[in-house]
């Protein structure tokens, strides 16, 4: 007999961004004017963020805006409440336009490494905007042995499940594994779509 069980899971943790509204206020304000006079930055992607050259990065204010909700996550993730974690957090916007689109990627690398990162969705409209696309670590091999079999229905049902979006909302913000790889699919929507994302190094304090 055979049977079959799960080594590990991949958490993914959704919250409802208690100061949204302040936080859309200060994007409307401080990011958008740039936004409504150039061209993207990035126009390989289509994409204006300041994780590239050729815009102002953001400044450690929109840091302390995230720490509370950082804070939260961190004791919803395990991290223990009596001792004292150090927390880096960097970040940096995407607002995306029509055709804009974001290759697979991670966001590992450096020492010490990341171990989460995010996305706060501050401008979303789930009627005209598709989620982060999250792809299953399966997913090379699998992709590797459709193209070696051109018999996709035939596979195995470990590989039928090779990406996840995430169902948000305006306001909304997702807590993930920094491994884990993900994209953005090519926008169609005329209505900006816009994002702060964050990478987070927490490791203990000796």
């Amino acid at each position: 007999m055979i049977y079959k069980t799960t080594l590990f899971d991949i958490p993914i943790y959704k919250v409802s961004v208690p100061n949204q509204k302040e936080i859309k206020e200060k994007f409307i304000n401080e990011i958008f004017p740039y936004v409504d006079n150039n061209p993207p930055n990035n126009q390989r992607l289509n994409l204006y963020s300041d994780y590239f050259d050729g815009i102002q990065k953001l400044d450690s204010s929109w840091i302390d805006l995230y720490k509370p909700v950082i804070e939260q996550f961190k004791v919803k993730a395990g991290f223990d409440k009596n001792r004292k974690w150090i927390t880096n957090i960097d970040a940096w916007f995407n607002v995306g336009v029509k055709g804009t689109q974001q290759e697979e990627h991670d966001h590992l690398g450096g020492f010490p490494s990341v171990l989460y990162s995010a996305i706060h969705y501050i401008i979303f409209d789930p009627s005209e905007h598709e989620s982060t696309i999250f792809f299953n670590p399966m997913h090379q091999m699998w992709l590797r042995n459709m193209h070696m079999t051109n018999a996709e229905d035939t596979l195995p049902i470990d590989w039928e499940q090779p990406w996840h979006f995430p169902k948000v909302n305006e306001g909304d913000m997702v807590f993930f594994p920094s491994y884990v790889k993900h994209a953005v699919p090519y926008q169609e929507s005329e209505k900006r779509r816009a994002t702060i994302a964050l990478n987070l190094q927490i490791y203990r304090e000796n």
